[in-house]
């Protein structure tokens, strides 16, 4: 009737429960030996994962250990994958201000935004060195602390 077979019942795992909650439960990879935690068990996605190759419950103790081992092996495909990404069309690495063009590191603050715009209008001739003082707006009459300021 369930999706287990006697070899899961003899190794002590039970079929998912049939409230309306979704059940999870863990699986593994029996290939790598990678252990999903928790993934939904109810029927269609149950039957994705054994579609898949997946096995119910945690991995044996040979496969734990293998999946461990290849931990190097992972990190080091994901630190060439990164590399990778960090180097332009023809190898030569991308500058900071390119990767930040492009999405890498952290946004740039609002002052820093308009502090380029206004030195590229300079290059281009559009504004004035002189006119490029920015309006810094109306003082803050907070001391920094939300607290009205003590004069």
């Amino acid at each position: 009737m369930g999706m287990l077979t006697k070899e899961d019942r003899a190794r002590g795992l039970r079929e998912p429960g049939g409230n309306d909650e979704q059940p999870f439960m863990a699986w593994h990879d029996p290939k790598t030996g990678k252990t999903f935690p928790r993934l939904p068990s109810d029927g269609p996605n149950a039957k994705n994962y054994i579609i898949r190759g997946f096995h119910m419950g945690k991995a044996p103790p040979r496969l734990r250990k293998k999946w461990k081992a290849s931990e190097a092996k992972r990190k080091a495909a994901a630190d060439k994958m990164e590399a990778r990404l960090r180097t332009g069309p023809h190898g030569a690495a991308i500058k900071a201000a390119e990767q930040k063009a492009q999405g890498g590191g952290q946004a740039a603050s609002v002052s820093e935004v308009a502090a380029e715009v206004i030195r590229q209008l300079q290059e281009l001739g559009i504004v004035p060195a002189t006119a490029a003082k920015t309006d810094d707006g109306p003082e803050d009459p907070t001391d920094g602390a939300g607290q009205p300021a003590q004069d």
